[in-house]
């Protein structure tokens, strides 16, 4: 818990270094309106974004350290110095692991694991060769596998029962965003990967962890639930929680956080102001992540009317089953995006009785 506490302190330390970024995303998502996501989230810009933040650290640190000649104040230079290291920290712990990853993902491993495989006795290369020879989907099985037997090895009780509510990864379309939006079937356990992502088995576990399906299960997190303010700590927790089964998503998660929790004060700051700024997880289970995005376009109907309320509670799929032939929990639990673990254990029964009962 403490990591998230300490990346929560150095997101607002480094606040100022977020203003030039965050001013040219708006003007970008005014400018382009419905294409902004499928430009923001493609590759090449990602490239940019990158190369952009260290552009901007080093604008901002001539710009600061123009400023520390100028000031007397001893506690002023200390809060500038915290707020450079904090921003150092970030680039390095999450832009950092971002170019090792895409750079790793880059190599053609599955050939140089046939050269290898057989030749050298090394634990280590035995190691590399068993899993970079496999296929695809082979891969994705052995890393689950794997990463449950692990868990079962530490003996946390926690993370061995939340991850029975990952049932298998699946490989989509390369042009399918994954930084957002839909990058999970809730019902099936399925978590949304890219083909490449499979030559990084560590970020596959550490997307296992933070995209795990229980945090849709109301014994965990009463429904409906905001995602900043509530469930985006609870997932970061568990991955930091579990660090040891991926530990360089773990530092990737750390440096994100530095850079993402401000949206947690922000929105806590507002509601002490009396402004709901927030919406709630949307019922597809998705979530609209940037608020002044959305008062851009303010005026513009919702495509998607369903998906755009919040997500269904109990008491609210109780009441519309009622009168109806009861669904399998399959059914309910993709009608009404719900982890089929918890349908099969709460809900079914939970409509059955109540089916009975009227």
């Amino acid at each position: 818990m403490w990591a998230y506490y300490l990346a929560y302190i150095l997101s607002l330390l480094r606040l100022p270094f977020a203003l030039i970024p965050y001013l040219a995303k708006l003007l970008l998502f005014f400018l382009l309106r419905d294409s902004f996501l499928k430009f923001w989230n493609a590759y090449s810009v990602q490239v940019i974004r990158i190369f952009g933040d260290y552009v901007n650290f080093l604008v901002c640190v001539a710009l600061f350290s123009k400023a520390y000649g100028f000031i007397d104040i001893w506690l002023i230079k200390a809060i500038l110095i915290l707020v450079i290291a904090a921003e150092a920290i970030r680039l390095l712990t999450e832009k950092g692991t971002v170019v090792f990853s895409a750079l790793w993902q880059l190599l053609p491993h599955r050939s140089i694991a046939k050269k290898f495989l057989g030749k050298f006795n090394s634990r280590l290369l035995k190691a590399y060769t068993s899993y970079y020879i496999l296929s695809d989907q082979q891969r994705l099985n052995k890393v689950l596998r794997n990463l449950k037997a692990q868990a079962r090895l530490l003996k946390n009780t926690q993370t061995i029962f939340k991850l029975r509510y990952v049932s298998s990864f699946k490989v989509v379309s390369d042009s399918r965003d994954l930084r957002s939006g839909k990058v999970r079937d809730v019902a099936r356990g399925e978590i949304y990967i890219h083909a490449s992502w499979t030559n990084n088995p560590d970020l596959l576990r550490g997307l296992a962890l933070r995209r795990s399906l229980w945090i849709f299960d109301p014994r965990f997190l009463s429904r409906p639930f905001y995602y900043r303010t509530q469930a985006n700590s609870l997932m970061t927790t568990f991955v930091f929680e579990n660090y040891r089964l991926c530990p360089l998503y773990a530092i990737y998660q750390f440096g994100h956080e530095i850079k993402s929790a401000r949206y947690d004060a922000f929105f806590r700051i507002a509601h002490w102001l009396g402004y709901e700024l927030e919406e709630t997880i949307r019922a597809d289970g998705t979530y609209k992540f940037d608020p002044f995005a959305k008062t851009i376009l303010k005026n513009r109907l919702e495509s998607n009317l369903e998906s755009s309320r919040a997500l269904w509670t109990d008491d609210e799929v109780i009441k519309v089953l009622e009168g109806c032939p009861v669904p399998s929990a399959l059914e309910i639990a993709e009608r009404y995006t719900y982890p089929l673990i918890y349908v099969q254990e709460v809900l079914l029964p939970r409509i059955v009785t109540y089916s009975n009962n009227f």
